[in-house]
């Protein structure tokens, strides 16, 4: 952590991170689950089968509205997903609060060996979630 002279510079980290992630936060607690169902995917429509990302943004939706466990069921990686965004909105509006660039760290900074793992982790977390929703029957 580290105070710079300047509070430009920790808007200039932060501010982006807080208004991406707090959109996403905000427009899926607003959403209408219920009036939501878009049948988009373009993967389903020629195979029959969804995609890896298919039930994502229903599950956001409904991880917004409170409807955790239905989530944890349909789609496992999205908790996960959901946690990690409302964590970049907490760390970095409150690097914005305090006045501070908040530093990533090693195995955040995606460089070098760190980052392939961080990165190989996900596609597998992704993989698995995928392979959870076909066996699942879930479109």
């Amino acid at each position: 952590m580290t105070r710079p002279r300047g509070y430009g510079q920790v808007a200039l980290r932060h501010l982006p991170w807080v208004v991406l992630s707090g959109m996403v936060l905000l427009a899926s607690f607003f959403l209408p689950l219920d009036k939501f169902s878009v049948r988009t995917c373009a993967f389903l429509w020629l195979t029959g089968y969804p995609c890896p990302s298919c039930g994502w943004t229903r599950g956001v939706v409904a991880m917004a509205n409170g409807h955790w466990m239905t989530v944890l069921h349909d789609c496992p990686l999205v908790v996960v997903l959901y946690g990690l965004t409302a964590l970049i909105f907490a760390w970095n509006a409150a690097a914005l609060i305090l006045g501070v660039n908040v530093e990533r760290g090693r195995w955040l900074s995606m460089s070098g060996k760190q980052g392939g793992w961080l990165f190989g982790v996900a596609g597998l977390m992704v993989l698995a979630n995928w392979i959870y929703r076909l066996a699942m029957g879930f479109k």
